[in-house]
């Protein structure tokens, strides 16, 4: 797929798949922006508060868009709420609900009545509880999305970078990565049901982003000792210094990037930017973008691994390739 110069952003938010199964006509998979963070500590006051600020303040700049949502605690039965027009308050939520012994802090919210569809905008955090379960010690995350349109007007300003370095400073990530994405669903469920609507893209189109925080949070506690993995890189990439630390300190890994890069720092650690513009790439016209390239490969031994049985994107032949297979596979494309 090469996008012609004449492009509009409005354009690119209408590069759209429907999804091959019911109901008819529902959005599958579109093109989008994306950023997700993940922090260490998921228990603490202070991480799940920042949370929420960041929620809140996602709300404010979006909320008109958002249709609906499931509450706070995650507790939801049948369908998501009708998201109201004074949004939901998650500060004074945790201020006076949150209880980290016996609930999840896990509101999420969709840009589509119907929450099966890929919206253009759409928000998913969480922060576990600390009773007994396999999501106990997972990374406590926030994701969100939104369409290219809402970079309109905005030429020169940097507006995307300072709205995820914002969020940086609050939250503290120990890892997030932040560009082009395959959006889908905020449903997990849903996810599941368009992988394989994704995986033609993420094999050709190395720069466009494929995300499931949830499952991403799973495996980053898969490092022996405690030591927490990540992901990978997007356009903008954050880092703090206990992933630094693993690579031979800052200096080390930020000394010899190339000039294209640009840093932003937060307390800890430090937001960066792989080249002046998000690049999709294409694997058909041997495009692999360099400088996500040469940022990756200083990250790969802090990469996390998919086991059997685990996976991100779906192989669309079992018999070649598991799924575990294409997901590592996938995650090392820049190597």
């Amino acid at each position: 797929m090469t996008i012609p110069e004449n492009f509009t952003l409005e354009d690119l938010d209408n590069l759209q798949i429907v999804a091959d199964h019911p109901p008819a006509g529902t959005i599958g998979v579109r093109l989008g922006l994306m950023c997700s963070l993940y922090m260490r500590d998921p228990h603490s006051p202070e991480v799940r508060m920042a949370l929420a600020k960041c929620g809140d303040h996602y709300q404010q700049l979006f909320g008109e868009h958002l249709k609906c949502y499931i509450k706070p605690d995650g507790i939801y039965k049948g369908k998501p709420k009708s998201y109201p027009s004074q949004g939901i308050n998650l500060v004074d939520y945790v201020r006076q609900y949150d209880n980290v012994e016996e609930k999840c802090f896990a509101p999420r919210f969709f840009g589509n009545e119907d929450y099966h569809a890929a919206a253009a905008y759409g928000m998913d955090i969480f922060a576990a509880s600390t009773r007994p379960s396999p999501i106990r010690d997972r990374p406590a995350y926030f994701s969100v999305v939104l369409p290219f349109r809402w970079l309109e007007g905005k030429e020169g300003e940097r507006a995307f970078q300072k709205l995820v370095h914002g969020w940086c400073q609050v939250l503290k990530p120990f890892h997030g990565y932040a560009g082009l994405g395959a959006i889908q669903s905020m449903d997990t469920i849903e996810k599941g049901r368009t992988n394989h609507l994704v995986y033609p893209l993420a094999k050709r189109f190395p720069g466009l982003d494929v995300d499931d925080p949830g499952t991403i949070a799973s495996r980053m506690k898969g490092g022996s000792g405690g030591i927490l993995k990540i992901k990978g890189v997007n356009w903008l990439t954050a880092l703090d210094d206990g992933c630094f630390e693993q690579l031979g300190g800052r200096e080390a890994v930020l000394a010899d990037l190339d000039d294209e890069f640009k840093f932003y720092e937060y307390e800890g650690g430090v937001l960066i930017q792989a080249g002046a513009m998000p690049q999709m790439g294409d694997v058909n016209q041997q495009h692999i973008p360099r400088y996500y390239q040469q940022l990756a490969r200083k990250l790969k031994p802090i990469r996390l691994i998919f086991p059997e049985g685990h996976y991100l994107i779906k192989s669309p032949n079992r018999n070649e390739q598991s799924n575990a297979e294409a997901s590592n596979e996938w995650l090392a494309r820049f190597d």
